[in-house]
């Protein structure tokens, strides 16, 4: 027993770590590899985003396993309980989980800002505006990152005395590092907040029925959530600098987890609202769109493209039965007036023919 009082019992808080973050560790790697399945099955390529939410949900995935590996070495239970070898084993998985979580945050935002984009030429005027914007924020997140590395790799010295004991270890004081982190933080939560709300003026423009338009909103408010979950985050920062880390850093891991997965649910999820809207229609959730959302056929570019462009027009793949009957209709009196045309060209052209014979 310890002269200052009764030694406080063992504590296993890993769970609370791995429980959550396994479920959405997989939630998020079987949407990204539906993401790059479904792209792959309507172009011969992929985008830059969907190379950039690859890798993060790589690192994403074999961060969780390193945290799993920490947490058979004790992470999560007190240090007195837990040997001096297996605590630096530990210190040594964190360290590496920091490393992808850096880099895999940063390659989500980096993604989610090439795929907007890719659209920038639906904006009209303010194309550019909404280019350079893009482009300022993929800038400030490179150098947030530069800087969040040289924290981690420079703020000790030697480095080993971040996972286990050295007599003469400096480390840099820890103001500075909570000023970065707070100043960092806000400018990176300022960006999710845009970032989240920038296809807002996209959706209202776009001439479908008001519930696709929810669904679509629902799966670009998930953005929202990545960022009020890194808000919170804030407020743990100081429990990694704080008591036994062993322990104490298992809240501020998990939060630092979840902004980091549910900003790779949110960027995949907006990629996959065709395959979502099967889904929801097979199951009744959602109904075949009203008949005034369909876009028919033009008279005049069925007629251009039967004139001069190769190839025949195919309907869309969630047209309805009725729908195609419809257009099958429409087709069938656009080659009517067409063979009337044909006719009578032909007759004129008779006409002339013996006029001048």
């Amino acid at each position: 027993m310890d002269a200052s009082g009764p030694t406080p019992p063992d504590t296993n808080l890993a769970p609370r770590f791995l429980i959550p973050c396994g479920i959405l560790s997989v939630i998020a790697l079987g949407l990204c590899v539906t993401r790059i399945i479904s792209r792959l099955r309507s172009l011969p390529h992929l985008y830059q985003d969907d190379y950039l939410i690859g890798i993060a949900t790589i690192l994403s995935f074999f961060s969780y396993i390193v945290s799993g590996v920490a947490s058979v070495y004790g992470w999560g239970h007190l240090s007195r309980y837990i040997s001096q070898e297996n605590r630096t084993i530990a210190f040594k998985c964190l360290f590496a989980v920091q490393i992808c979580w850096i880099l895999g945050t940063a390659l989500v935002r980096i993604s989610v800002a090439f795929s907007l984009l890719r659209l920038r030429r639906s904006i009209g005027d303010a194309e550019k505006i909404w280019k350079w914007s893009l482009w300022a924020m993929i800038g400030i997140q490179v150098l947030a990152y530069v800087g969040w590395m040289i924290l981690l790799l420079f703020n000790c010295h030697p480095l080993r005395g971040k996972w286990e004991p050295v007599p003469k270890v400096t480390c840099w004081d820890h103001k500075h590092t909570a000023r970065y982190s707070w100043a960092a933080n806000i400018i990176l939560i300022l960006m999710d907040f845009i970032l989240a709300t920038m296809p807002v003026q996209l959706i209202r423009t776009l001439n479908r029925p008001r519930r696709e338009k929810i669904l679509i909103s629902c799966l670009m408010a998930l953005g929202l959530l990545a960022t009020g979950i890194a808000a919170y985050k804030m407020t743990l920062s100081q429990l990694s600098h704080s008591g036994d880390l062993l322990a104490t850093t298992v809240k501020a891991s998990l939060w630092c987890k979840l902004e980091e997965q549910v900003g790779i649910i949110a960027a995949c999820l907006p990629c996959l609202k065709s395959p979502a809207e099967r889904v929801l229609r097979r199951v009744g959730i959602v109904m075949s769109q009203p008949k005034q959302f369909i876009s028919r056929p033009s008279f005049v570019i069925t007629l251009k493209q039967e004139s001069g462009s190769p190839g025949s027009q195919t309907a869309p793949a969630d047209y309805t039965a009725r729908d195609m009957d419809e257009v099958n209709r429409n087709e069938s009196h656009v080659g009517l007036v067409k063979s009337i045309n044909t006719i009578g060209t032909s007759t004129t052209l008779k006409s002339t023919t013996g006029n001048l014979e």
